[in-house]
């Protein structure tokens, strides 16, 4: 017999797959319409349905949560797809919200342990540290919106850690090397994700995706509604999509960067100028996750902790993008290991294929493990944010000379439509901060409607 913990912790595993019954365009005509389900439509949704607002969510994908979802038929254990650290650990909400949930989630800080090779040979890490340390100071405090690569010093290029501090700090950190990084983006928008009082990071072991579904159960979405085209005016708005469409006095648009920068929703009449300039500046950068289901012989042989940060040397010379990755292994105390890739060699690898992806990372680890090591293997995923239709990446970053225009996405238009999303977050490219962009939306909405 199962007690109720134990019940319910089996019960969540489904619970992000699970869909509220969809809407009918039938029903009266909402207040308002959301277009996107993921972290920020569904508290937009949930705050404007608080306050009493009809709401209709629609969303492109055939399920919630956007780039936050947890897969439970891949690997039979937890596995988020997209964002699965809670970053700034003692402010955010939706941790918060899980820690009340004690007979659903196991919720616990980043231990923030780090396990560095070079070749077989384990290391202290003092040298990269080094690195890491330089390039994090020069990341932090610019007002200069150029590319970041124009302040790296020539001798640093000669640093056999490089490479791997540059993987480290931008490409597996906004998705993007340092060559198309700037330092602006964070001086004028970024809160600190994990230092001082903010708390670090945090993990929950059923899965932020279905931490993320649990904490927004209650807001239905009308999922596979794509969207073609909103049209709006001084009377209110109409979307267009493939199940009909819908008039609303107002719109709330949460999607991608990169989705909106793709023209599939076309807007009638053309919004302004300096919206579309906005939204081009800050493209969506390139981050996956290459996870390998390996066998407990192999953690318990090489005593790998759970939730350990691993890397390993990267020898890729001056401004190549890094060809390597960041690793969390055993995550959760589970079989299964993160090694994130990101940047221009992330892109690589998409267009190369999942297998290619993995067979990258296979052949890594015997290089560090030994030749035999395919015997701890059991199955790997690679996934493809940038290749998804309705994401075309994973979070938004500025282009050089470009990030002042970040704050201009979430300016509203005719007092109609309204803009939420993680690019509009104070802490950008994170869940909760895509959460936070739609509870400020809904009080914007609420004070026209």
């Amino acid at each position: 017999m199962l007690n109720r913990r134990k019940f319910l912790k089996a019960a969540i595993s489904t619970l992000a797959f699970t869909a509220i019954p969809q809407l009918s365009f039938s029903q009266s005509n909402p207040d308002v319409v959301v277009i996107g389900g993921g972290s920020s439509g569904l508290s937009a949704a949930a705050e404007l349905m608080k306050k009493g607002k009809s709401v209709v969510c629609v969303e492109a994908m055939s399920r919630k949560g956007g780039r936050c979802f947890t897969d439970t038929s891949i690997f039979g254990v937890p596995y988020d797809l997209g964002g699965h650290w809670l970053h700034n650990f003692n402010f955010n909400q939706i941790a918060k919200y899980g820690k009340k949930q004690k007979d659903t989630f196991d919720i616990y800080k980043d231990p923030d342990k780090v396990l560095i090779y070079d070749g077989p040979k384990k290391i202290t890490g003092m040298k990269v540290y080094s690195m890491y340390k330089k390039l994090g100071k020069l990341k932090r405090g610019s007002k200069n919106d150029v590319p970041l690569v124009e302040k790296v010093k020539p001798k640093w290029l000669e640093n056999e850690w490089f490479a791997t501090a540059h993987q480290l700090r931008f490409a597996c950190s906004s998705g993007k090397d340092i060559s198309d990084y700037t330092a602006a983006d964070s001086f004028y928008n970024w809160e600190s994700y994990g230092e001082g009082d903010q708390g670090g990071d945090g993990f929950v072991k059923q899965g932020y995706g279905a931490l993320l579904a649990h904490y927004r159960q209650n807001v239905p979405v009308q999922l596979k509604t794509i969207v073609s085209e909103v049209k709006w005016d001084n009377k209110g708005v109409k979307v267009i999509t493939n199940k009909g469409t819908i008039s609303a006095k107002a719109c709330v648009i949460t999607i991608s960067t990169s989705a909106f920068n793709s023209g599939k929703i076309k807007f009638t009449p053309a919004l302004p100028l300096e919206k579309y300039e906005a939204y081009d500046s800050v493209p969506c950068g390139t981050y996956n996750h290459i996870t390998l289901q390996l066998k407990d012989d192999f953690y318990n042989e090489f005593k790998i902790k759970p939730d350990v940060y691993f890397t390993s040397k990267i020898n890729s010379k001056g401004l190549e993008t890094p060809r390597g990755y960041c690793s969390t292994m055993r995550l959760h105390n589970s079989n299964i290991s993160y090694f994130d890739v990101g940047g221009q060699f992330a892109k690589d690898l998409e267009k190369a294929g999942s297998k290619a992806g993995i067979d990258f990372v296979l052949q890594d680890l015997r290089n560090i493990f030994g030749s035999n090591f395919d015997k701890f293997f059991i199955k790997g995923h690679m996934t493809s944010w940038g290749k998804n239709p309705y994401t075309l990446g994973s979070w938004a970053s500025a282009t050089p000379g470009k990030a002042k225009l970040r704050k201009n996405i979430k300016t509203s238009v005719g007092n109609r439509l309204f803009f939420a999303g993680e690019a509009t977050a104070k802490n950008y490219g994170t869940v909760h901060g895509a959460d936070r962009s739609g509870l400020r939306v809904a009080k914007e909405v609420l004070k026209l409607i």
